[in-house]
């Protein structure tokens, strides 16, 4: 490596996403001097966004933010960025083994407002199986999964598994699936390859029960990243990797594509399976390296359809769909009532995105919009803009929403997830105990890894 430079800093934060950028900013509050390094040309990492033609905003990442978020609400209100409630006046469309019904209501496990006309023995199958999840999700402590017999018994199990055990009719197959690849728990993921421990772990810490989805961003949420990345200056690098970090009890060594830095911490922040491509010296523990090999991104596109306007609220609908149709399970409404604009967000998720992949992009266009068809009408045919967001083609993140955990890592590597080694510290959405794979959990992270930090500079 050549032309290197020899910088000192209190903190380098790694990774230029929520995460990352609440900590920096925190720390350089306080006085510490920060550097932030960021393998993209731009800041974000899943929270990332753009303005169309129409002027309509798009939220290419995530986009929500519910109630119980108190963090990600304060830190809405601190750059004075305005919310608005979710669209959803109107009847919701669920489609099932290719019958298509209306309903007044919602559920992702959680169910509230109307039962939809699937049949009352298909509906209890369901319910019945809902509450034993609930009472079995009870058994599980506040925190992170600890190991213990009970939960290493959780934890071999996959959640496809228990929906086996516990359901008898292919609606309640389905309603857990479904829940399981569009909340997703973290992942998403299929039934088969979650965990039964994670997904307990994720309806207690994050349950839909909470409404996490309650509101919308006038203009985005990816106008955030900007916001923070502009008080933090020139203490952000874009466009380079990290790709060697050196590190004792002095500090650390962080070596880019193109440059040298010291400090006396680190904070690595970015889903585990990214971090563990950094090589470390000395290796990180052996638990760590482990973990990293095991902690898969969901695998999810999201797709962002416009329209001249909202068209299926002439028809009574809110814009919200589900159903077990060939590509899409999920649909909502995202416009901004500001603009007029309509706008669906949708998802191809889990073995739907496999195969989905695989096409060109005429018919990958073709099989959304298809399915958006059925759920809406044949105004869904006719869109004024088609954006694809192929997360699990970003090298930088490889997937959506986040990181889930396969059957036994939870209570055999779980623990380094967030253990700190020596002077590297972890933060990110993943680490969360509290709305983890939410803008939460990033930013709950950021700020506990910035608190440390700072306690330690002070004590040195």
């Amino acid at each position: 490596m050549t032309n290197l430079q020899w910088t000192s800093y209190d903190c380098i934060v790694v990774g230029a996403g929520l995460a990352g950028l609440i900590a920096a900013r925190n720390l350089q509050r306080q006085g510490h001097q920060v550097l932030v390094i960021e393998a993209r040309n731009r800041y974000g990492g899943r929270m990332s966004g753009q303005y169309l033609p129409s002027g309509q905003w798009i939220d290419r990442g995530g986009q929500w933010v519910g109630p119980t978020q108190e963090r990600f609400l304060a830190l809405l209100d601190e750059y004075k960025i305005r919310r608005f409630p979710s669209p959803n006046q109107g009847k919701t469309v669920l489609v099932f083994n290719n019958k298509r019904y209306e309903f007044n209501g919602f559920f992702q496990g959680f169910h509230e407002g109307e039962v939809p006309d699937i049949g009352p023995a298909e509906w209890q199958d369901a319910m019945s199986a809902w509450a034993r999840f609930q009472e079995l999700a009870k058994t599980l402590p506040s925190g992170y999964p600890q190991s213990n017999d009970h939960t290493k018994k959780l934890d071999s199990k996959t959640f496809a598994q228990w929906i086996e055990e516990n359901t008898s009719t292919d609606f309640g197959q389905w309603y857990f699936a479904y829940m399981v690849r569009a909340v997703g728990f973290l992942g998403p993921a299929e039934p088969q390859q979650v965990s039964l421990l994670h997904v307990l772990w994720g309806q207690n810490c994050a349950p839909q029960a909470e409404h996490p989805e309650a509101e919308l961003i006038h203009g985005g949420a990816g106008q955030i990243p900007d916001k923070i990345a502009a008080e933090l200056g020139e203490r952000i690098r874009l466009g380079e990797p990290v790709v060697r970090l050196n590190y004792d009890s002095a500090g650390v060594t962080i070596e880019t594509t193109q440059n040298t830095f010291t400090a006396k911490f680190a904070i690595i922040a970015m889903p585990p399976h990214l971090a563990g491509r950094i090589i470390y010296h000395p290796p990180l523990p052996p638990q760590r390296e482990q973990l990293t090999q095991r902690v898969p991104m969901g695998c999810c596109a999201k797709i962002l359809i416009s329209y001249e306007q909202p068209f299926w609220r002439k028809q009574g609908l809110a814009g919200v769909a589900q159903g077990n149709c060939q590509w899409l399970e999920l649909c909502a409404d995202s416009s901004d009532p500001e603009t007029g604009v309509g706008v669906i967000a949708t998802f191809v998720v889990g073995d739907r995105y496999i195969r989905w992949h695989s096409m060109s992009s005429l018919a990958r266009r073709a099989a959304v919009l298809s399915d958006l068809a059925i759920y809406f009408g044949q105004e869904a045919l006719f869109p004024i803009s088609y954006d694809e967001v192929d997360w699990p083609g970003d090298p930088w993140t490889g997937g959506a929403y986040a990181a889930f955990m396969p059957p036994g890592v939870w209570t055999s590597f779980g623990e380094a997830l967030f253990t700190p080694v020596g002077p590297i510290h972890w933060a990110g959405t993943e680490m969360a105990d509290r709305w983890p794979g939410f803008f939460e959990g990033a930013i709950r992270t950021g700020e506990a890894a910035a608190d440390r930090i700072a306690f330690l500079l002070r004590e040195k």
